[in-house]
């Protein structure tokens, strides 16, 4: 483990320094929204009766919520550039009658950074150096790299003789002390990009975001364009820490062709190992997709079996022109489970505001509030947002 207080404060006095001295622009976005649904899941028998009652199912009413993200960027005379960013959200209804509407701030994703044309310095919530420069071959069970955290990374880049490499540490903001090294790189040669990655296991620190891994994680992998196509191998592993658990390896081939206006991706990756919970991977995952996009029409249709469960989701759009789009889409993410779907519009207002209409249907609400890629709650909702 390493002291990083320095390193931190000498990041924000630079920043500091390129403000007082350097030309300084400020950009604010703000977003909002407001709506109302009629969740069909909130209280639902056959819910209760699948065992979920327990989810998150969102909104259940009206609600509302605001979102400001500003960005700061100043330039140093000596070529370095520093910036900012940070965003605040104005919390949604709590439900708690004479609260003034419930409203709390939350702040998130605080980024600080010194950047030039060849090294950068990031401070906040980014990603690690792993997770940054790691390509992967489809859905790999060993290539849980660290990323996402909602602890703060500090991480630098590099761009050397057509090699890209990055270095971070997890900042543990407890102890102030620098936890789980993590290197990543990549490189072109010729029609061939090549990437390493790997990360030290965490003997001590701790967090509870789905997105860490204290596991120590390594893996490589190539890809390139042949013949209008591209593909990628790739091979990952993850040394095993506990008792009765085995390492995991993951070997896989990802491919994707264009075909006019089809583009087809297909993926295939050999497991093996297992963890703490007797789970073991033998069976290969792997999954197709064809995207279509041609004029006023967007369709694509997934289908994954990874972790020996089958999928799919089919989503689709349909532009009718004056700002109007229709949507529609069904989607089973357990194999056997009822085929959940959804369907609506919505309406572009102009000046970045949008309504928009939607139905969804989750009968045992294993979705909870995230049915399709567009994260819907179950039931209708109606709503406008709007960005400034």
């Amino acid at each position: 483990m390493k002291n990083i207080l320095l390193t931190s404060t000498a990041l924000v006095a630079f920043a500091g320094a390129a403000v007082a001295d350097g030309h300084t622009s400020i950009n604010h976005v703000l977003g909002a929204t407001l709506g109302f649904t009629k969740n069909d899941n909130v209280g639902s028998a056959d819910v209760a009766a699948a065992g979920n009652a327990g989810n998150d199912f969102g909104e259940d009413g009206f609600f509302w919520e605001g979102n400001l993200k500003t960005t700061a960027t100043s330039a140093l005379d000596n070529g370095l550039t520093a910036k900012g960013y940070f965003e605040i959200t104005i919390a949604e209804d709590d439900g708690v009658a004479n609260s003034d509407g419930g409203n709390a701030l939350a702040a998130s994703d605080f980024v600080l950074s010194l950047e030039s044309d060849s090294a950068s310095l990031f401070l906040g919530d980014t990603e690690t150096a792993a997770a940054t420069r790691w390509k992967s071959a489809g859905d790999m069970e060993a290539d849980f790299f660290s990323s996402g955290l909602d602890s703060s990374v500090l991480r630098g880049d590099v761009s050397l003789f057509g090699v890209d490499a990055s270095l971070s540490y997890i900042v543990d903001d407890a102890s102030n002390t620098a936890e789980q090294l993590s290197f990543g790189a990549a490189a072109t040669f010729g029609p061939v990009s090549l990437t390493a990655a790997y990360q030290e296991e965490s003997e001590t620190y701790v967090d509870t975001s789905g997105d860490f891994n204290a596991k120590a994680v390594m893996g490589v992998s190539a890809s390139g364009t042949f013949a209008n196509a591209t593909v990628t191998l790739a091979y990952a592993a993850t040394t095993a820490t506990v008792t009765g658990e085995d390492d995991k390896t993951s070997i896989g081939g990802k491919i994707s062709y264009p075909l006019g206006p089809v583009t087809l991706t297909g993926y295939f990756v050999q497991e093996a190992g297992g963890d703490a919970t007797a789970t073991t991977f033998e069976k290969p995952n792997y999954g197709v997709n064809v995207a279509y996009a041609s004029g006023p029409i967007s369709v694509k249709v997934d289908y994954q079996d990874d972790q020996e469960t089958a999928k799919y989701a089919v989503d689709a759009t349909y532009d009718l022109g004056n700002g109007l789009s229709i949507l529609a889409g069904a989607l089973n993410e357990n194999e056997g489970d009822d085929v959940d779907f959804y369907a609506g519009g919505k309406f572009a207002l102009g000046a970045g505001a949008t309504a928009s209409v939607v139905y969804a249907a989750d009968k045992d609400g294993d979705q909870a509030d995230e049915i399709a890629g567009g994260e819907f709650d179950a039931g209708i909702t109606v709503k406008v947002d709007f960005t400034f």
